[in-house]
């Protein structure tokens, strides 16, 4: 116990330490990536529990959403984005996932514990909140979201799907894999989406339902009919 709590002090200070001498710095493509205790707390803390490829999906994320952003002049929070991009596909480590919620509110759920845990605002929390679990929904879900949740939606829909060489130009996406490459993105990606769809199949409430609906097409959903009909009412 003494020791579990010697390190942990000796961490956060180092994290302390690092934060005051460099709060923000310049990664991939001219991109600002934060610095700050809170950042460093949960690059730190995301990179321990997921794997290779879903850490450096995480960080292209925001990278590539931050690049998007800026290209369209739109401002938002380095250090709530980043936190979001890092969090917001946590929800498919078998590790972090409840019982019964999709990944998107599994994932929400953890950051904005953590947030408040390690220094955030309430603001903060919910805005990370927010952004994870509409980040796969598409813009109409997210024009009345903040800026930081354009981010990560634009950040993960650009490093899923591909991104238009007139939107970010060939020669910045291929910065952005050399500093944090794919590791098999697609394949292990797969793998991992597929594994949630029969772990929790009819957990979903976006992107991947029609993958749980192929991989578990059996599983009970329920019925709209069923419900409306169940009513305790005469008529």
């Amino acid at each position: 116990m003494r020791k579990s709590a010697l390190a942990c002090l000796a961490a956060t200070a180092f994290l302390s330490a690092a934060a005051a001498q460099n709060p923000v710095s310049v990664d991939a493509a001219g991109v600002v990536t934060p610095r700050t205790p809170l950042a460093l707390k949960a690059e730190q803390y995301v990179r321990s529990v997921e794997p290779d490829f879903l850490f450096n999906h995480s960080v292209r994320t925001y990278l590539l959403g931050a690049i998007r952003l800026k290209a369209r002049g739109i401002a938002f929070d380095p250090e709530t984005a980043y936190v979001a991009a890092l969090f917001h596909d946590i929800g498919l480590v078998p590790a972090m996932a409840s019982t019964n919620f999709s990944f998107e509110v599994d994932g929400a759920n953890k950051a904005e514990q953590f947030v408040k845990a390690n220094g955030g605002t309430p603001e903060q929390a919910r805005t990370v909140w927010n952004a994870i679990i509409t980040h796969d929904m598409g813009g109409i879900y997210q024009v009345h979201q903040s800026h930081e949740a354009l981010l990560v939606g634009a950040g993960a829909g650009s490093d899923v799907d591909g991104v238009d060489p007139k939107v970010i130009p060939a020669a910045t996406v291929d910065g952005v894999l050399r500093t944090y490459p794919r590791l098999q993105f697609k394949k292990r990606f797969t793998a991992a989406a597929i594994d949630h769809c029969r772990r929790k199949p009819i957990s979903q409430i976006g992107w991947l339902d029609t993958l749980c609906l192929k991989v578990a097409p059996n599983a009970d959903r329920g019925s709209v009919e069923d419900e409306i009909a169940s009513a305790p009412f005469a008529e």
